[in-house]
């Protein structure tokens, strides 16, 4: 959207009005470090929501009809993005009408609404004040209904206590990079009938954009601070992409695909694999749950033949009824022609490990297995039978690379598909699997076409 003023104008002009409510989170601004109790560091970021859209947002105090926020830290090291801990989420109070997006601040808003283009800031002191932070599980991020008063509502405690809690032992690391995710929820971006609205100037549902990411640096004494600049309407899941080979230099190796939930929200699917250089090759996946309330329970890769070293992290939920949340791993099951990760139905343990809103859980393994371009699958926890899939890179099954066509044979059209999906840009033609088309892509099909087929 950013902003739809001049849609919503010419929408007008043809004989009808948009009107379409649009919160982002505009920027990741201080950090507070809280300190280390029991093996456990404590963070609280600020965050600057953004009105993107062109009627005022509910800001209202004591009541459900405010925004709530929610921050999240993350980890890119030895190519490897994962997510280190979660805090309760802020519930807002009141709103300024700040410029800070540059999207132009009218008039309207009040300290219980945010008008059209204007900003709202809310310090790292405000976002880590204890008393105002309510359970993340009482939270539904797709509609954005919530239970109030929540539960631990003026409860404080000590150091760590419902605020970002990650592993000390994690942070400071200097050879690892650090991101900071702030992700708004608001339930004005539903309409009556129970869907979100759609931005007019991108079709997407308004409620995939509430969450943006930022680099966070770290000192040796675990103080941290924003640095860059906010990614807006990005999931920090984009930072193991965008930062993959370091500060501002990408990894094109690193594959994701927004994965839409039927009829709910957004899931984002990663790959990226890595040549050990003998013989093998480390398969990294990660799958993050931006807003859906089904959350994911199972996770499957299909792979043909052996693998080793099995790798899996999630987050650790604390404080009141979010600590209830189990902490389970999700062991990996191997199949004739897949492995599966999965958690507990949420028919047996409605407390089950599931990969819940806002959250961001990793699966590897080493396999002998190259790499292809194939599909791995993401079921849903809530309701088993929903079950989506995404196109990323697996381990083959040693079918013959070569033969685009799958007729079985190699042969001029073959050729031809190659060169249309080479010129297409298409994922087919990039067999070196690094996100880019170029000679390497040229020699990798000829030297599996003269190959031949098994």
């Amino acid at each position: 959207m950013f902003r739809i003023t001049a849609v919503a104008a010419l929408a007008a002009s043809c004989g009808f009005a948009a009107a379409v409510p649009d919160v982002i989170c505009g920027s990741l601004d201080d950090v507070n470090h809280y300190g280390v109790v029991n093996g456990v560091r404590a963070y609280a970021v600020g965050t600057t929501a953004c009105n993107a859209g062109d009627v005022n947002l509910n800001w209202v105090d004591g009541t459900p009809n405010h925004p709530v926020i929610s921050c999240t830290i993350y980890k890119l090291k030895d190519g490897r993005l994962t997510q280190l801990g979660v805090t309760y989420v802020k519930h807002s109070f009141a709103s300024l009408q700040g410029n800070a997006c540059g999207f132009g601040c009218g008039s309207g808003g009040t300290f219980s609404a945010l008008g059209p283009g204007c900003s709202d800031p809310y310090g790292a002191g405000l976002n880590g004040g204890q008393s105002g932070l309510g359970p993340r599980s009482e939270i539904n991020a797709y509609n954005g209904d919530f239970v109030y008063p929540f539960t631990t509502i003026n409860q404080s405690g000590n150091a760590i206590f419902k605020r970002i809690q990650v592993p000390a032992n994690e942070m400071p690391d200097s050879s690892a990079l650090f991101f900071v995710e702030g992700q708004y929820t608001i339930k004005d971006e539903m309409q009556a009938n129970g869907t979100p609205y759609t931005d007019p100037s991108t079709g997407r549902p308004v409620n995939w954009n509430n969450t943006s990411y930022e680099r966070m640096n770290v000192q040796s004494s675990g103080s941290a601070s924003t640095t860059g600049a906010t990614n807006r309407g990005r999931s920090a899941i984009y930072a193991w992409q965008d930062h993959g080979n370091g500060v501002n230099t990408p990894d094109n190796s690193v594959m994701i695909e927004e994965v839409p939930v039927p009829g709910e929200g957004l899931v984002h699917v990663a790959s990226k694999v890595t040549d050990l250089g003998d013989g093998t090759y480390r398969y990294d996946y990660a799958v993050h749950n931006q807003n859906s309330n089904m959350n994911v329970g199972k996770f499957s890769v299909p792979n043909p033949g052996d693998a080793s070293n099995y790798f899996f992290n999630d987050v650790d939920y604390h404080d009141g009824p979010d600590a209830l949340i189990s902490d389970a791993d999700w062991a990996p099951q191997e199949g004739a022609n897949e492995i599966t990760w999965s958690t507990e139905s949420f028919i047996s343990n409605p407390n089950a490990n599931a990969i819940r809103w806002g959250t961001m859980y990793n699966f590897s393994f080493v396999s002998s297995a190259a790499p292809e371009m194939g599909e791995v699958s993401v079921g849903m926890w809530s309701d088993p039978s929903v079950e989506m899939t995404a196109t990323l890179q697996v381990p083959s099954a040693g079918i013959c690379q070569a033969d685009l066509t799958g007729d079985g044979t190699l042969d001029f059209f073959d050729i031809s598909a190659f060169l249309n999906g080479f010129n297409a840009q298409d994922p087919i033609a990039d067999f070196d699997g690094n996100g880019s088309f170029d000679f390497f892509d040229v020699s990798g099909f000829l030297n599996a076409f003269n190959a031949g087929c098994p």
